[in-house]
């Protein structure tokens, strides 16, 4: 009887974290062409006609709504982070990177469809597009990715041009970034189905925030594919690497912030179990004392504990990230 309640327990959390990853996958690939088959009746592309002039009326009709949203938005994360909110920054941040989406518009004005997304990002635009690439620096492990890959090929006697396998690695990391995610909504949900205080088992043992992992993984890839996506002529806007590295810093905000309640709920517990698994990643140990340097220096310990401590960290990461990005923004 025990047996079949605990497979009974398997497959209901696998069937519910299954269809909310097929959900997923499906607003990734196939929502935005319906939304923006339906926006493009209300926002057309003026730029298929140079209509210069309703181009601007669009612009300036649409201003006030992204600044408006834009500084909402940002409310929403330092609010989540000020009051140990979590899911409020989670959603503000997430929102923030949304209009990722409008990069495949493939339309030649740049709010025509799913575009009009973007009015979101107007406040950086109007500054400047390259601050959008103030994070162009998360691009290196594909960068490297790609390398490795055409050495292979090189080596097999395969010569493919760039384009062939371009796409094909980013479509793998958002498949990676979902099974991840469906590893890890499954261990949850089955685990608080057999009551288990602390989710220790299956993949959590290889990582604290799998869930969290694998929507930053997917997230990536899709940052990916929106860079090499070609742009018509007039519709360039750079792929939103700052934006990006937003997200995934508050989503590991987030999960650091959760770690600090868990601790104060389960004590040694948790401790224990914070001390025997990689936070997200499996990494060599030498490699995760150069990471943590940073936090080490500001707070002499390897993980931020209070949410100040969390806040400065982030701050510093995101400063260091951005700086070392500033050198391929300005030189694109």
């Amino acid at each position: 009887m025990c047996s079949r309640r605990r497979f009974l327990d398997l497959i209901i959390a696998s069937a519910l974290s299954f269809l909310f990853t097929v959900a997923l996958l499906y607003a990734t690939l196939e929502v935005p062409r319906v939304v923006h088959a339906l926006l493009i009746k209300v926002f057309p592309d003026w730029g298929l006609h140079f209509e210069m002039e309703k181009m601007r009326e669009t612009i300036e009709s649409l201003r006030p709504i992204g600044y408006v949203t834009f500084v909402t938005v940002l409310i929403l994360i330092i609010i989540g982070f000020v009051f140990g909110r979590t899911r409020v920054s989670s959603l503000g941040s997430i929102g923030l990177y949304l209009p990722v989406f409008g990069q495949f518009a493939f339309s030649m004005f740049f709010l025509a469809g799913i575009g009009v997304l973007r009015a979101l990002w107007l406040p950086i635009l109007d500054v400047s597009p390259k601050i959008l690439r103030l994070g162009d620096i998360v691009y290196v492990p594909y960068m490297i990715l790609i390398f490795l890959l055409e050495h292979m090929f090189r080596l097999m006697g395969v010569h493919l041009p760039p384009t062939k396998f371009e796409a094909a690695p980013s479509l793998m990391i958002m498949l990676l970034g979902l099974l991840i995610f469906l590893l890890g909504a499954t261990t949850w949900l089955y685990g608080k189905f057999r009551g288990h205080r602390i989710i220790d088992f299956w993949i959590y043992r290889f990582s604290r925030h799998p869930q969290y992992l694998g929507f930053i993984v997917w997230s990536y890839g899709l940052l990916i594919l929106a860079a090499i996506t070609p742009s018509p002529r007039g519709d360039y806007i750079p792929p939103p690497s700052l934006l990006w590295l937003i997200l995934t810093l508050t989503l590991i905000g987030s999960a650091l912030n959760e770690e600090n309640s868990l601790t104060k709920k389960y004590g040694e517990e948790y401790v224990k179990y914070r001390a025997e698994t990689p936070f997200m990643i499996p990494l060599p140990k030498p490699l995760i004392n150069l990471l943590t340097i940073p936090v080490k220096a500001l707070f002499g310990k390897n993980i931020p504990e209070h949410r100040r401590e969390i806040v400065g960290t982030l701050l510093i990461y995101g400063l260091i990230l951005a700086l070392l990005s500033t050198p391929i923004a300005l030189r694109s």
